[in-house]
């Protein structure tokens, strides 16, 4: 078995690497797993989208279908693309 003997700087700046590559791994799999739910609420559906709330209370108003249950508001993935791809036009 051998030690490895680190200075402070390099004890610092593994210290980064080991913060960085960790929260960017926690990051992903927030990613992986939104994009794995068929179904998001609207904050969800806003980053998904890449919009603001604004918007997304807009393509409600223009008849986006939101799934509401006991008051807890879900949109659907495929739904909202098929109200995207609906709404497309040439420009």
């Amino acid at each position: 078995m051998f030690q490895i003997v680190l200075d402070q700087t390099q004890k610092e700046e593994l210290g980064k690497d080991i913060y960085t590559t960790v929260t960017d791994a926690i990051e992903k799999a927030r990613k992986e797993e939104q994009h794995a739910k068929p179904y998001l609420n609207k904050k969800e559906m806003c980053q998904w989208l890449g919009i603001s709330y604004a918007t997304l209370t807009k393509f409600i108003a223009y008849g986006l279908p939101v799934a509401n249950i006991d008051g807890m508001k879900l949109i659907g993935k495929e739904t909202a693309v098929k109200f995207l791809k609906e709404h497309e036009e040439l420009l």
